[in-house]
């Protein structure tokens, strides 16, 4: 087992539990990392048990320490499966491995950074049960102060397919674009960027796409040329189509979900301690969302 402090400052993080969702979670990250010649570290982080169980367990005879060994060794065990299983697929593939005894919420934040990926599957719990019971992947997608990938597997080819991105035009695009680009030019995708405005003359729809040739939008389209240009420039492979929307953000980004492999967006963090329920796009993409979805988070 390796030291957090000693997983490379580009690795991809992918959060493993055993579960299929995760199991879905490192097929998808072992690919990007093979792809991009990057490490992939596998994490596991199993929750501590409660000052009330240690007491409880402890007056029952039960030796805690030895407890927690048999978790880190179940732990090592869950992790070694996984690193043979990407190591068999992908050839030259450098691995790390890291089990705690932690909230696994508070471990992955603590690997977060803007030149990590962090990688996790998705429940598919929905909104009532995330609530109650808690979320990492939402926990990760809120406060991550970079790169999250929540890993849904789609049940069958989507149409069109490929990445989709949703800018602001606020300025503050790069990471997003960085990301979105990054997995469209290594998985050989195309890249749909989309932008959704507020058209106050027209609320009778959730959202809808502008048609190329309707006039009164040309800063708009002019601003979404400059904002791509470089990445464009950067990544020339990769077959980019603008797309302006009118209507709800959310609902046009969630319609995307339904035709894409990937959606990409960026997300402002708040406080650990803020509000528990607050307004914002990607928390409702993750909860509702239909295929996998990268949540970028960017300075406050």
């Amino acid at each position: 087992m390796n030291d957090a402090r000693q997983i490379p400052r580009d690795a991809i993080v992918v959060g493993l539990d055993g579960s299929p969702p995760a199991a879905a979670a490192l097929d998808w990250a072992a690919e990007q990392a093979a792809l991009e010649g990057r490490p992939l570290a596998l994490v596991h982080a199993a929750p501590p048990l409660g000052a009330g169980a240690v007491a409880s367990l402890g007056s029952l005879g039960v030796d805690t320490s030895r407890l927690r060994e048999e978790v880190l060794s179940d732990a090592a065990a869950l992790l070694d499966g996984a690193a043979a299983r990407v190591c068999a697929a992908h050839d030259g593939l450098v691995v790390d491995r890291v089990a705690r005894v932690a909230d696994p919420r508070e471990a992955l934040l603590e690997l977060a950074g803007e030149d990590r990926l962090l990688v996790v599957g998705s429940r598919g719990m929905g909104p009532v049960r995330s609530l109650l019971l808690g979320s990492v992947s939402l926990a990760l997608t809120k406060h991550a102060p970079g790169p999250v990938v929540v890993v849904r597997p789609l049940d069958e080819p989507r149409s069109p397919g490929g990445v989709v991105v949703a800018l602001a035009l606020d300025g503050d695009d790069a990471p997003v674009l960085d990301l979105a680009f990054r997995v469209a030019g290594s998985r050989g995708l195309p890249l749909t960027a989309m932008h959704c405005f507020w058209d106050p003359d027209d609320v009778s729809r959730g959202a809808v796409d502008v048609p190329d040739d309707e006039p009164g939008h040309d800063e708009l389209r002019e601003r979404l040329g400059w904002a791509l240009a470089a990445h464009r420039a950067a990544h020339p492979s990769v077959a980019v189509h603008p797309r302006l929307t009118r209507g709800f953000v959310d609902t046009a980004v969630l319609d995307a979900t339904r035709h894409a492999d990937l959606v990409v967006l960026g997300h402002r963090p708040r406080p650990r301690l803020g509000k528990l329920v607050y307004g914002s796009v990607a928390p409702q993409v993750v909860e509702a969302g239909r295929c996998s979805v990268a949540v970028v988070g960017q300075p406050g």
